[in-house]
């Protein structure tokens, strides 16, 4: 087995923490979380077409502390959603403490109220999209994952 010389040690390390200091200055950086995402808010839309070839979305949670993630989303008339594969995700957790998010599409903000789904007709229909649009094996809905439904919020 080859041994590993010294500089790869110190490039994966100065990558590492330049990765880490990006992502606390602003958007998530790939599968990696951010901060408080920037851009302009705009107002909340009467559907989410534009949204149906946006592969990822970026999602902020907690406004006091924002904290950002890539996520993948699909939307329902004037209605978004976004799914976890665990509740105990910390983007998650943080929804569920405080729903105030903010989504952002192609780099458009729209400031969000997220709440768990509980409405089995709806969710099917959102586990179909989330299919459709993902190519998901209806298997990795199995668990303690949850849907959030993101309206539009109310100052």
């Amino acid at each position: 087995m080859p041994m590993l010389q010294p500089t790869h040690f110190g490039r994966t390390t100065l990558w590492i923490v330049g990765a880490v200091l990006l992502s606390s200055c602003g958007a998530p950086l790939g599968p990696i979380a951010g901060g408080k995402l920037e851009g302009e808010v705009s107002p909340w839309p009467a559907n989410w077409d534009h949204a149906e070839d946006c592969e990822n979305v970026l999602l902020e949670t907690d406004p006091a502390d924002p904290y950002s993630v890539t996520i993948w989303g699909v939307g329902v008339r004037d209605e978004f959603f976004v799914g976890a594969s665990t509740r105990s995700n910390q983007w998650a957790r943080k929804i569920e403490n405080d729903p105030r998010v903010v989504l952002a599409v192609d780099g458009t903000l729209y400031q969000a109220h997220a709440e768990i789904l509980t409405d089995a007709a709806t969710a099917e229909t959102v586990a179909n999209k989330f299919f459709d649009k993902y190519d998901m094996d209806p298997d990795n809905l199995e668990g303690d994952g949850a849907f959030y439904r993101l309206t539009r919020r109310i100052q």
